[in-house]
């Protein structure tokens, strides 16, 4: 085998393993859905928690968007709600705030899912598994552009013997991230995902303020 030979090996031997992990992480990182957004005839699922057992059947509930104005009318506020164009997200914020601000709840969680009949009939059926040591073990509903640390805090968060570093595991490969770093936080998660949050280690330590 002379040198040339030999040469040209080692760059596809090179090649061939540079491209293997990217295989993999394109595996576990795959694409994200792109987050729906309410729109006139379609639907926006909310279910609330951390408010009065009596009124859950009163809010919780599939609502209708207008297909004149774009609003849906939540029980108790004042006036209707324009919600067209809005993220599940943005429509969790936002009727948190009309809550809180028209003094009907002092404190509630809330989770929407927005799309027509067939698209949230099919979210309210995808789940992320949360096991450990969190407050309420509980599958979690999947929504496109969730992350850890909404995932989480929807369990009650974290328990005061849960540790920090979370295990994440995907198709078979787990991951572990830190629930101190922003960056880990914020990752989008999928259906089927199974997090489990380990002990807390005797000497694990509890930063005062978030990481990057």
């Amino acid at each position: 085998m002379n040198f040339k030979t030999i040469v040209m090996c080692f760059v596809a031997l090179t090649s061939l393993s540079a491209l293997a992990p990217v295989y993999a992480q394109s595996e576990y990182d795959e694409a994200v859905e792109a987050e729906p957004r309410a729109r006139r005839g379609g639907y926006v699922q909310l279910t609330f928690r951390d408010i009065p057992a009596d009124d859950k059947s009163s809010v919780d509930g599939r609502y209708t968007v207008s297909n004149d104005d774009g609003t849906i009318k939540l029980p108790y506020l004042s006036s209707r709600v324009r919600v067209v164009g809005k993220t599940a997200r943005q429509l969790e914020d936002m009727v948190h705030k009309l809550y809180i601000d028209e003094k009907i709840y002092t404190r509630l969680i809330v989770h929407a899912i927005v799309g027509d009949e067939g698209e949230t009939g099919a979210l309210m059926q995808r789940r992320i598994v949360v096991t450990g040591y969190v407050n309420s073990k509980q599958p979690v509903q999947y929504r496109p552009g969730i992350t850890l640390i909404e995932t989480l805090l929807a369990c009650g968060d974290i328990s005061t013997y849960g540790s920090r570093h979370i295990q994440v595991t995907r198709k078979g490969q787990t991951r572990t991230y830190d629930y101190f770093s922003a960056k880990d936080r914020s990752i989008k998660l999928r259906p089927n995902d199974e997090i489990y949050v380990p002990e807390r280690g005797p000497f694990e330590s509890r930063p005062g303020k978030l990481l990057p």
